[in-house]
């Protein structure tokens, strides 16, 4: 009854205003009333909540939350990157083996396996260049969220 009482007039007294609250206390109990209630009448004052729904500690408390958990998706994220990009280089570098032994098997496969080598280094080179971006990414999400 009485949280009942306590939240009713935690609710209202935002759109009273300025409106005054007494706190009395009748037969033991504690009654809350907008109009004195009793010789024991003490006015209190009754404050609203905040408009954004909580102080500046937990607005920043669940902004740093919020980022926090931004930090896990992406870093989620840029580890399937990762692996998504070594499983495609370990693709394209069986497709150039199979041209290789294909090539050792072809009258002309000296010449044709000297380009393949070459398509093979520009191959790893591009892959690791951007798995080697992906690790920056990911070591600026992981410091990001150490702050946190």
């Amino acid at each position: 009854m009485l949280r009942r009482t306590l939240l009713s007039i935690l609710l209202i007294t935002p759109a009273l205003g300025h409106a005054a609250v007494y706190q009395c206390k009748v037969n033991g109990q504690t009654i809350f009333s907008d109009q004195p209630c009793g010789d024991n009448a003490k006015e209190i004052t009754v404050k609203a909540p905040p408009v954004n729904g909580g102080g500046s500690m937990q607005t920043e408390a669940g902004d740093r939350f919020v980022k926090s958990r931004e930090l896990d998706r992406e870093i989620r994220r840029l580890e399937r990157e990762k692996e998504d990009l070594r499983d495609e280089m370990d693709r394209a570098m069986k497709r150039w083996q199979q041209q290789k032994r294909r090539a050792s098997n072809n009258l002309a496969g000296a010449t044709w396996e000297q380009s393949l080598a070459q398509e093979a280094e520009v191959l790893r080179k591009r892959y690791q260049s951007e798995i080697d971006d992906v690790d920056r990414q990911l070591e600026r999400a992981r410091a990001k969220q150490q702050e946190y």
